[in-house]
């Protein structure tokens, strides 16, 4: 055997291992950067503009957000979710609308800048999934609640819930605008 000569078993060992090590889950303490190139912030209101005679689904996003997750695939109690989304960014493909949603009769965006969320402990359910408990803030009144992320495989998921935009001080035009406002935040799917 020249000094040059690939031993197959060896190689293939190692090419096996190599594989293995790709395609595992997220190991302990890893970090995941939430941005808008690897997540995205959305959500969904009924509204019945006025002097119409329905109710329909305005969809919309945020365009500007940080934060991150630290996730422990062994202690999902050492896991831990930390974002911040900046609320000017907030675009429903509509200009006016948007500018609406801005100023004080919904974000204040000038007083208010953000709104946060900050995990205080992650469980994992027995379904797989994680319990994300933490303080959400919108407007400077914080509430704290309870997020389930579902994954979807290596640094992917997402988790969707319902917030009440009364509870934060937000009740401009209630009912013809909904108070309720789902929310989805999905990662592993941004831009």
């Amino acid at each position: 055997m020249t000094k040059h000569a690939i031993h197959i078993p060896r190689f293939l060992a190692l090419l096996g291992t190599a594989v293995l090590v790709q395609s595992l889950p997220l190991m302990a303490d890893e970090t995941i950067k939430l941005d808008p190139k690897t997540a995205k912030v959305t959500f969904s209101i009924k509204n019945k503009p006025p002097g119409g005679s329905r109710f329909e689904d305005v969809p919309g996003s945020f365009k500007d957000f940080s934060g991150s997750i630290v996730f422990d695939d062994t202690d999902a109690s050492k896991s831990s979710v930390a974002m911040e989304v900046k609320t000017a960014s907030v675009d429903t493909a509509n200009t006016r609308r948007d500018d609406h949603l801005r100023n004080q009769d919904f974000f204040k965006v000038k007083e208010f800048p953000s709104m946060t969320f900050k995990s205080s402990a992650v469980t994992k359910n027995d379904d797989g999934h994680y319990a994300v408990a933490g303080t959400f803030t919108l407007l400077g009144k914080s509430k704290e609640m309870t997020i389930t992320f579902v994954p979807s495989g290596d640094r992917a998921g997402k988790t969707e819930f319902t917030i009440k935009r009364s509870d934060f001080g937000m009740d401009y035009r209630i009912p013809e605008t909904g108070d309720e406002v789902a929310v989805t935040i999905a990662v592993g799917e941004g831009e």
